[in-house]
């Protein structure tokens, strides 16, 4: 995956079930969730855009999902659609702990691949990613088979798993990876963020309680 045309892509078109359809809003820290992720992605793309948002948002091209409530994969495409690149960095909007510096590596650490998926507790993170435009057909392909999962392409594609061990150097991957679906995440966070001013440092802790769930896949 060689980046030329970077697009960062957050897609914020969930229904939000256990929290609301405007979680990106939520704050942690003070900040918008959505807007501590535009500032991850700006600096380490050439164009950044929201898919499936209905709020506006200044400064930001926002794309109406073409398959409201199909799921990440068809917002992912929807995004790829409406705004062509080389490679697009897909961040949900309730991950409230990216920072640009992991989002860089996922650009440069897949030479030579299609796609590139950070692996935390055993999982694939596929909603912080960096897909190659290389990807479109495969996507097209499986949502017309009916699937929604963002994982459904990955077996016809050239795959990079990045290991938790890699991820660590830019902090807790816990940390990183966190995202925000149920009030008590919400809250979760908000005390995360009251911990320290940078959660990405590599000594940032993360006070899991033994019910609480560790980084989710796809939300």
């Amino acid at each position: 995956m060689s980046a030329k045309h970077v697009i960062g892509m957050v897609l914020a078109g969930g229904a939000g079930r256990r929290l609301s359809s405007d979680k990106g809003r939520r704050l942690v820290g003070g900040v918008a969730i959505i807007d501590r992720v535009l500032a991850a992605l700006i600096p380490v793309t050439d164009e950044t855009i929201v898919v499936g948002s209905a709020l506006a948002l200044e400064d930001v091209r926002v794309v109406a999902d073409d398959q409201p409530g199909a799921g990440p994969l068809a917002a992912i495409c929807t995004g790829m659609k409406a705004a062509p690149a080389d490679v697009y960095l897909v961040v949900a909007c309730d991950m409230p702990f990216i920072t640009s510096d992991l989002l860089r590596h996922l650009l440069v650490a897949g030479d030579g691949f299609d796609a590139v998926v950070p692996v935390v507790g055993g999982r694939d993170q596929p909603l912080c990613a960096a897909y190659g435009r290389s990807c479109l057909p495969a996507i097209i392909e499986a949502l017309a088979a009916g699937e929604s999962r963002v994982a459904s392409f990955f077996s016809k594609m050239r795959l990079c798993r990045l290991p938790e061990e890699e991820l660590a150097q830019f902090g807790s991957p816990e940390v990183l990876f966190f995202n925000v679906n149920t009030p008590e995440e919400l809250s979760l966070a908000q005390q995360m963020a009251a911990q320290s001013e940078d959660l990405g440092r590599r000594d940032a802790t993360f006070p899991l309680s033994p019910r609480e769930r560790g980084p989710g896949g796809e939300g």
